[in-house]
């Protein structure tokens, strides 16, 4: 099955742009030619095409995920086959990836930072009410438009509770600087590795790198299980106190131990970077003050 390119048709799409590209497909500004609308259309690899289960997944979680609804989250438009090719179809978003965004302006400056937290975090519990684990929370699966609005997108490793798990036995989803503790053992993704996820995309908003950056596989892999991670505010001297604490309480090991919804995570996050008044039910016990020398 040949490369698709700028210029083709697929389906009812004119491929405009290719704009980039992952470990499942291509991806490609594109025109919806019937009304004319403009899409970021997302096309399986060839060589997973050919693979029944992994064509299967990809139409079937995208147009469950489709079925959620949410500001912060760039809209499914559509999920299909084409000429063999199983695309999704999303809203295209004039802006920047997140990713971008911290490869011009690294560590981002801390209200930006609070503020990409809370739209992605308020994206995030709509997916997780919707029965969806996103699975691959991380800045270039965040697109930040013209206002200054973050959005979540690429739900292409999306997880629901409702339907068949498609995956191949002992294949990991995920991004290794982002994935959690429980799924580098092989348990199954839930909204806690999504927060954890969250957590690794608010370290590295703020501390310029993510949480175990410059390390090889094995050893990013180990440290993800085993290691604390650096403080995200050690290079920070305008930080409020405090705020390194609470940006870490989502990289707990122990899912349990992290906050119950990512919008906990981001007003526990809002409150320690002085911007809001944090709810009873979202603050935690404070973390012990030392006692002073003798």
């Amino acid at each position: 099955m040949a490369d698709l390119e700028t210029g083709q048709r697929l389906g009812a799409y004119r491929l405009e742009e290719r704009l980039g590209e992952g470990g499942m497909g291509v991806v490609f500004r594109a025109v919806h030619e019937p009304e004319g609308d403009e899409v970021a259309l997302k096309v399986l690899r060839a060589e997973l095409s050919a693979d029944e289960t992994f064509r299967q997944r990809f139409v079937h979680e995208a147009r469950a995920a489709g079925e959620v609804r949410h500001k912060h989250l760039v809209p499914i438009t559509d999920a299909g086959e084409a000429e063999g090719r199983p695309y999704l179809a999303v809203a295209f978003v004039r802006g920047q990836t997140l990713e971008a965004r911290l490869a011009s302006v690294r560590p981002l400056p801390l209200p930006d930072m609070v503020r990409v937290v809370a739209h992605v975090a308020s994206g995030l519990d709509a997916l997780h009410a919707g029965g969806i684990v996103h699975r691959d929370v991380k800045p270039g699966n965040v697109m930040i438009d013209e206002t200054g609005s973050a959005s979540l997108t690429d739900f292409g490793l999306a997880k629901g509770r409702a339907y068949t798990v498609l995956t191949k036995p002992g294949v990991v989803m995920g991004t290794l600087d982002y994935l959690a503790p429980e799924m580098l053992r092989g348990s199954e993704a839930t909204a806690a590795s999504d927060i954890y996820a969250l957590g690794c995309l608010a370290y590295e908003c703020t501390a310029g790198r993510a949480p175990f950056a410059d390390k090889s596989m094995f050893e990013l892999a180990s440290a993800h299980l085993n290691a604390e991670p650096p403080d995200p505010c050690a290079n920070r001297p305008e930080a409020p106190e405090g705020l390194s604490w609470a940006i870490l309480q989502a990289l707990a090991k122990d899912p349990e131990k992290r906050p119950p919804t990512a919008t906990a995570y981001a007003h526990l996050i809002s409150f320690a970077a002085g911007t809001r008044d944090a709810p009873p039910s979202v603050l935690p016990p404070p973390p012990p003050v030392p006692p002073p020398p003798l």
